[in-house]
């Protein structure tokens, strides 16, 4: 079972059985983020409690369930998904942002009410945003384990409980002792006595470790805790490490129970000394404890995040290496897909494992970096949509189709997304395609100054969109991870005012679109990493070398140095990968889609 199968398989029963746990524990409301105790929107089968309690399967979300209304708030990703999957008749649909959480709370929220969360999922951040509002009503929050879901949940499978692996240094390019006393001196000089630490992600690059667990991600589930010396408390089921201990660069490492996070916490704080925990990516049941234990809690970011952001010449080497690789197999499976439209129809899902096919036959290849979205027409106006075990839609020669999708391989994680269509498209298409791909431009030759936050910069992808009073409701880039999490915090690129600077060594994704609901969706991303460009000024570099779909630019839009950069790009990629496509129906495509404008 899959979170789309959990998030299909939703019925009126399920709402009625959590109200029933909820009533049993006195609780007049319950709320339900869709992150779980790891605070990471991927998550194991087991933690897919939005999808369970609403039936909606976006990856991003949150809902709240009281004794007689239930909302389920989401961002523009899913706002068309959301409407798709979600039953209106016992479900109220908020935008995330619009229509914030807290708002719908002071209609909802009696005086006398209580409203139940779970401590290891809810976080700092979302507590402060709701609390106000709380109080407010005369009503309050209780932390209630276990969750209530997980009691109603009958049918609900078990955690699972897989092999952690060492990670070299021949990929990671740093020792882990070397990157926790780097860790330490940050810490020291910011005077935190101990990090709390729950980001998988975080924690397998810290300790140069990678498992196998949750879909598409290679981490390991696991809390960590790290003193100033560098020292880590280690909470962990010991059965990921078996008799393996040794292999691992465990050196100054505790191992404990994950059980036993919480209370190892509380025994490690003294009257006064400062714990750091990041606001969105903790939980809220770790500050409640180091409040009881009279230690000063700084509710701040992740200082491990931002090391971890800015990758070593290794890791840089090894996104590079894998990108190609991967434009390799997405030369093949765009020339595949052109001629097998020519010739007939194909599903969604067919497009999803042919890709997959392609990527399996490349070297270090382990998984997808995210299930795959292929998107034919209506459903690529959904931004995050999956297809569905039937096959989805099927992709015909007058179709626009959107697919997004990436790998994981052990030097480097991928992202990319392409915009195509089979036959003469029409002109609103070539439009809006070409005004996407104006702020994709835009962005990939803009040079700024390092430091630069990624609100900054958001405009400049939306410019073209504005001037036909046209955007988009999502984030303009994302970091990506080194054999990690294709979502990578801090740095961001979006409307949001995240301050975390953007500097030399990151990477990015540049991924303007646009997205007509009910027909068709536009999106072109690349992964970039961030480069010095002199002065202290800096700029993206493409990592991607897929082409561009040529019968969708309307060149007539361009300006003359929009047509240059295309044509460079294009020259770009035919000159890296010709020599490594043997595939002679793919390298006669990739000749003939990367001829100048």
């Amino acid at each position: 079972m899959d979170r789309l199968q959990i998030a299909a398989g939703w019925t009126p029963a399920r709402l009625a059985s959590l109200r029933a746990e909820m009533a049993q524990s006195g609780l007049d409301g319950f709320i339900i983020p869709r992150w779980d105790a790891h605070q990471s929107e991927y998550v194991v089968v087991a933690d897919e409690r939005l999808a369970w309690a609403t039936g909606f399967s976006g990856t991003w979300g949150l809902a709240v369930v009281t004794r007689d209304r239930a909302a389920v708030f989401v961002d523009g990703r899913y706002t068309v998904q959301a409407a798709a999957e979600v039953s209106t008749a016992h479900f109220e649909l908020q935008h995330l942002y619009d229509e914030p959480v807290e708002r719908w709370l002071a209609g909802a929220a009696a005086r006398g009410a209580v409203f139940g969360y779970d401590p290891l999922i809810l976080n700092p951040a979302l507590y402060a945003q709701i609390e106000p509002t709380m109080i407010e009503q005369g009503a309050s929050l209780r932390a209630v384990s276990p969750n209530p879901i997980d009691r109603a949940w009958v049918d609900r499978p078990d955690t699972p409980v897989k092999p952690a692996f060492p990670f070299p240094v021949a990929f990671s390019g740093e020792t882990s002792l070397s990157k926790r006393q780097r860790l330490a001196e940050r810490l020291r000089a910011a005077r935190i006595d101990l990090l709390v630490e729950t980001q998988t992600d975080n924690i397998a690059w810290l300790l140069n470790w990678r498992g196998d667990e949750v879909p598409d991600n290679p981490v390991v589930q696991a809390f960590m805790l790290v003193d100033a010396t560098g020292a880590i408390d280690l909470f962990v089921d010991a059965r990921k490490l078996g008799d393996a201990v040794a292999e691992f660069e465990l050196d100054g490492v505790t191992l404990h129970a994950p059980s036993a996070f919480l209370q190892r916490l509380s025994e490690r704080l003294k009257r006064g000394e400062r714990v750091s925990m990041d606001p969105r990516f903790s939980p809220v049941g770790a500050a409640t404890t180091a409040r009881e234990a009279s230690a000063t809690v700084l509710i701040e970011p992740d200082p491990l995040t931002a090391l971890k952001a800015v990758k070593n010449p290794v890791e840089l080497a090894g996104l590079r290496a894998a990108s190609k690789r991967d434009s390799i197999a997405w030369v093949r499976f765009l020339a595949w897909l052109d001629a097998k439209i020519a010739a007939t129809p194909i599903s969604e899902m067919d497009a999803e494992e042919e890709i997959l096919r392609y990527r399996g036959e490349l070297e270090h290849f382990v998984s997808p970096s995210f299930r795959t979205i292929a998107g034919a027409d209506a459903n690529g106006a959904m931004c995050h949509y999956n297809a569905p075990a039937d096959g989805g839609a099927m992709i015909r020669r007058d179709s626009l189709f959107l697919i997004d999708s990436g790998g994981q391989y052990l030097d480097g994680t991928t992202d990319t997304t392409r915009t195509v269509c089979f036959d003469e498209p029409p002109a609103i298409w070539k439009k809006h395609y070409t005004l996407v791909l104006k702020g994709h431009i835009r962005l990939a030759t803009l040079r700024f100054p390092d430091g630069t936050r990624g609100y900054q910069i958001d405009a400049f992808a939306r410019e073209a969109l504005w001037a036909h009073g046209l955007d988009y409701d999502h984030g303009t880039g994302h970091g990506v991870g080194h054999f990690l999490s294709v979502h990578e915090h801090p740095q961001r690129i979006g409307k949001d005012p995240v301050m975390a600077p953007i500097t030399a060594g990151m990477t990015l994704t540049n991924e303007p679109g646009y997205y007509e609901a009910g027909r068709y969706g536009i999106r072109i991303e690349n992964l970039c990493e961030v480069v010095e460009d002199g002065a202290g000024f800096i700029r993206l570099r493409d990592m991607t070398l897929v082409p561009l779909d040529r019968r969708l630019i309307d060149a007539d839009l361009l300006t003359e140095q929009e047509r240059a950069w295309v044509d460079g790009y294009h020259a770009r990629v035919r000159s890296e990968l010709a020599d490594l496509i043997s595939d002679p129906l793919a390298n006669d495509w990739l000749i003939a889609n990367t001829a100048p404008l």
